[in-house]
């Protein structure tokens, strides 16, 4: 069995390795879930919004072999973070790692299309609980740096026409979803409702998109986290354990 990098955290079940900081924050399985989610070629360019310390794109290349990813992240520390993972794993001829602000995104960003624009955004509204007053923290979860709309309204412009987008979010802002990814000509064509197990309502949505394309919406078979209660214990399902597997959804 290999030995543990100094200072490093698992990815997934392969050779994926990660640096952490843990007063930022530690990620979680929401980017696992939408990089298994996407239907993504390995041809495809796919853009990360806000990637944070760059598991999508870590994920994407080394897991489902995708050979072209740009994650672009606004937080100076954190891209510094992402970029020494992408060299960590000697990914660097596959991502590349951008610093800069969705809203206006720099001239590497603005001067390519992307096949797929990907994200994993601040999930509430700053009025929606207590603000963190860990700065980098508060960003990733609140909406203060940026907004669900203006996240939207980024991949739009930066999509490819017939290019596909795709989100990670909560259940209660789905109809927010729909409405900005019509607002935007991103017509919603697949959607899976994540559950925590069986007998809970969910928790997580994924949303698929496509620019400029006719409706017609596809909604999966609900996706479970785990197989058992906290009672008897808790065993990854079948559904995540392909996902750990494999690297993408189960067909």
């Amino acid at each position: 069995m290999r030995q543990k990098k100094e200072g490093t955290d698992r990815l997934g079940l392969g050779e994926l390795r990660l640096y952490q900081r843990p007063e930022f924050f530690k990620y979680t399985v929401d980017p696992v879930l939408l990089a298994a989610f996407i239907r993504v070629y390995p041809r495809h360019h796919v853009l990360d919004l806000g990637t944070g310390v760059g598991v999508i794109p870590l994920w994407l290349t080394g897991y489902r072999g995708v050979r072209r990813v740009t994650g672009l992240e606004l937080q100076e520390e954190v891209a510094n973070l992402a970029a020494a993972n992408v060299s960590l794993n000697k990914l660097e001829d596959q991502i590349r790692i951008v610093q800069g602000d969705l809203r206006d995104p720099p001239p590497e960003i603005t001067g390519e299309r992307f096949d797929w624009v990907v994200s994993n955004p601040p999930y509430l509204k700053p009025t929606g609980g207590p603000v963190s007053e860990n700065p980098i923290l508060a960003g990733a979860r609140f909406e203060i740096t940026c907004t669900l709309e203006e996240v939207v309204a980024a991949a739009a412009r930066l999509l490819r026409e017939n290019g596909q987008v795709a989100l990670v979010h909560l259940p209660e802002r789905l109809t927010d979803l729909f409405y900005l990814f019509r607002k935007y000509r991103l017509e919603p064509k697949r959607l899976c409702l994540v559950y925590p197990r069986a007998g809970m309502p969910p928790h997580r949505v994924l949303l698929e998109g496509r620019k400029g394309a006719r409706s017609g919406l596809k909604v999966l078979k609900p996706f479970f986290l785990h197989s058992a209660s906290p009672e008897t214990g808790e065993n990854f399902s079948r559904e995540m354990l392909e996902v750990y597997r494999t690297g993408s959804f189960p067909p």
